[in-house]
């Protein structure tokens, strides 16, 4: 009870912030319902793990997406030559 429980000062908290007004949310009349059958990750607007903010309107906080984007790309780049299959991209 000394670290969890309630929104305290100097307690540890993992907090995720929803936006209800959100077009797929509408019209808000049970917030768990809401966020158990409406909600989906482009609602959540902000994350706070143990007070710090990982994510904040909408961006995760201190990844560098640029550099997650050209990994996963390498990485398919080398399964799909690796495999031999073709890449096809729809566009």
């Amino acid at each position: 009870d000394h670290k969890v429980g309630s929104l305290t000062p100097g307690k540890e908290a993992d907090i995720v912030l929803i936006d209800a007004e959100a077009a797929g949310s509408m019209p808000l009349n049970n917030a768990i319902g809401t966020v158990v059958m409406g909600a989906n990750p482009g609602n959540v607007v902000a994350v706070f793990v143990a007070g710090e903010a990982r994510k904040w309107d909408g961006d995760l906080v201190g990844v560098d997406i640029d550099a997650v984007r050209r990994e996963a790309v390498a990485s398919r780049d080398r399964l799909l030559a690796e495999s031999g299959v073709p890449l096809e991209v729809v566009s």
